[in-house]
């Protein structure tokens, strides 16, 4: 609702100006801000971000904020690649701010769509795992890319939620002794009750889920 909230107020905001004796003026010289030489700033834009990649690094998908979420500052481009999320806020007199998030650092993302999509686009936000405030939200991306954008996060999300996931197994393992089972083998490294009672460590840790818990103790049982 945002986006309509803006577009409301930009047309009571003008109506105003245009009442008054410098109004239409005043708009007008907005106006000519805006949108003269907009195609040429978002090409400056674009070649702004490739230069902060890292080598090997490409950009799979990238947009700009919708003019109506940035009627009195520059839009924010975002951008997703191969290894993190990237926006870029320009300034009105020139540089930017950019911030990231690795995509394994990525615990969350999220995608809102808004009323009156083609104007408004949609909302993206993506958490940090560790950090809470360098939380990423752009608001008004253009609706396709936001989409593809959200896509591929959550894809990268469950990727390194699944590394993560292993490595916490794998560090638990090694704690109770190292002992690594093998589907078809027995377990190795002390008795059944041993064996069992450590693979009940890793199921009391979360790092295994209880049909893995049941596999292994059949596993050590069978051996």
């Amino acid at each position: 609702m945002s986006g309509i909230f803006r577009v409301l107020f930009f047309l009571v905001a003008a109506c105003v100006l245009i009442a008054t004796f410098l109004g239409i003026p005043v708009l007008a010289l907005w106006m000519a801000a805006v949108f003269l030489g907009a195609g040429g700033r978002t090409e400056k834009a674009k070649r702004e971000l490739n230069k902060v990649l890292m080598a090997d690094e490409q950009v799979i998908t990238s947009a700009l904020q919708h003019r109506v979420f940035a009627l009195f500052s520059r839009r924010t481009q975002i951008a997703i690649t191969n290894s993190r999320v990237i926006t870029m806020k320009r300034g009105l007199l020139g540089g930017f701010k950019m911030t990231d998030i690795q995509w394994k650092d990525l615990i969350d993302a999220t995608i809102e769509q808004n009323v009156l999509g083609m104007l408004c686009g949609s909302n993206l936000r993506f958490a940090h795992i560790g950090r809470p405030l360098m939380a990423i939200r752009v608001e008004g991306v253009p609706s396709e890319p936001a989409s593809s954008m959200y896509a591929r996060a959550q894809h990268e999300e469950q990727a390194w939620e699944e590394k993560r996931r292993v490595r916490g197994m794998e560090e638990v393992r090694a704690a109770a002794g190292g002992v690594v089972f093998h589907a078809g083998a027995p377990a190795t490294g002390g008795g059944v009750v041993d064996e069992i009672q450590k693979a009940k460590v890793m199921f009391d840790a979360g790092v295994i889920s209880d049909a893995e818990f049941q596999g292994m103790k059949s596993k050590i049982l069978a051996g």
